[in-house]
């Protein structure tokens, strides 16, 4: 008996072993849909688009939702895909290909439907873009899932969740599924995310870590200066709770198997959730070199606007409720801890806000179902 795989390695077995070949899929054969949610937001959608159209990778084709947009922004879309062009304020980003830069850029075939029941039918030669009306203002999960329905987990092996306020390096779809492949039990990878307006910045290095006790994330690598990075992809991964959703490579099987993102959050927890169920059953990944540079400024994830803290605060609570009910309490005392903060800010709106959850923070964990995920497969962090 050999008690380990370097016994086998020994020379005296060599000639009686045979070669052992790993057979890794190509990248460059996956069928990738990407999912961009728009809302109000047509300028940076079709930035982002601009560097999918570079991407190395061919077999990918981009499936807009617009949110019930009011600005015009399928209309907008439109015109951009027609005649596409570079707008001013775009930055340049050496790593960073754009289908705007060729001399004459071709017209980006695209079509347009409404919110389908299932799977569109496959777009026709040439057509790259689906652009689909949502019908209302779903949030991003609800966007995300009607991307994932219209493309079709029959027809596309991965899904790539982006945030339209991204651009994305030529390789970074490529690097992202170089990681999935390597591992059949690999359900969600992750990139290097960079600030937008500070591209020597990390915002997140894959994801984030969960404290599982207080429903409070912190992102792995925030604030590093991308010169000194020096990640271990390993290390980061045995780091990671969840796939940051700016920039979140999904696996079909992941998504026939879990289910789709859930759609009570409307913005915020839905990614943690969604690889929270996964738990047991697929594992992380990280792709240290697929780049994404992200719009949101590094004082914004800081300041958060009064709107939007309604759901952040909110769903903390749903989540907690729905993976980790028997930490309320602790949840609750530190939400009390974050109205003095506001209140030594003199953030009035803000602490009042908070004041308001905690308060009926039992409201809003009985009103949460808890069948829409499943607990048991969340362990502690």
């Amino acid at each position: 008996m050999y008690d380990s795989i370097s016994d086998l390695r020994h020379p005296a077995l060599q000639p009686l072993l045979p070669p052992v070949t790993i057979n890794i899929p190509n990248p460059q054969a996956q069928n990738v849909a990407v999912v961009l949610v728009n809302w109000n937001n047509w300028r940076d959608t079709v930035e982002c688009i601009d560097s999918l159209l570079a991407q190395d990778h061919r077999n990918l084709h981009i499936f807009v939702v617009d949110n019930g947009s009011s600005d015009g922004s399928v209309e907008r879309i439109q015109e951009w895909c027609a005649k596409p062009r570079a707008y001013p304020g775009w930055r340049e980003f050496p790593s960073v290909l754009r289908h705007t830069a060729q001399p004459n850029p071709a017209p980006a075939i695209c079509r347009v439907a409404d919110q389908p029941a299932q799977a569109l039918p496959q777009a026709p030669v040439g057509c790259r873009i689906s652009l689909i009306h949502s019908g209302g203002n779903l949030g991003f999960a609800g966007g995300c899932n009607v991307g994932i329905r219209a493309a079709g987990t029959q027809a596309f092996g991965f899904f790539w969740m982006l945030n339209n306020d991204t651009v994305v390096e030529r390789g970074a779809l490529d690097a992202m599924l170089r990681r999935a492949l390597r591992d059949a039990g690999t359900g969600m990878v992750g990139s290097t995310v960079r600030y937008y307006d500070a591209p020597q910045e990390v915002q997140t290095l894959g994801g984030a870590r969960l404290d599982a006790v207080h429903g409070i994330s912190r992102h792995i690598g925030q604030g590093v200066a991308v010169d000194h990075l020096n990640a271990d992809p390993v290390a980061v991964e045995r780091k990671m709770d969840y796939v940051f959703g700016a920039s979140l490579l999904v696996s079909s099987a992941f998504v026939r198997e879990i289910g789709p993102m859930q759609e009570d959050y409307f913005l915020y927890f839905e990614e943690i959730d969604w690889a929270l169920r996964g738990r047991g059953r697929f594992s992380l990944g990280y792709a240290p070199d697929s780049h994404v540079f992200h719009k949101s400024g590094a004082s914004a994830t800081k300041n958060r606007p009064l709107f939007t803290s309604g759901f952040y605060y909110r769903n903390r609570i749903r989540f907690m409720s729905r993976f980790f009910p028997d930490r309320l309490p602790a949840t609750r005392r530190r939400l009390a801890a974050e109205i003095l903060f506001y209140l030594a800010k003199r953030q009035w709106a803000h602490a009042r806000l908070v004041a308001s959850v905690v308060w009926n923070a039992h409201d809003i964990a009985r009103q949460t179902p808890q069948n829409a995920s499943d607990p048991s497969r969340a362990t502690p962090a």
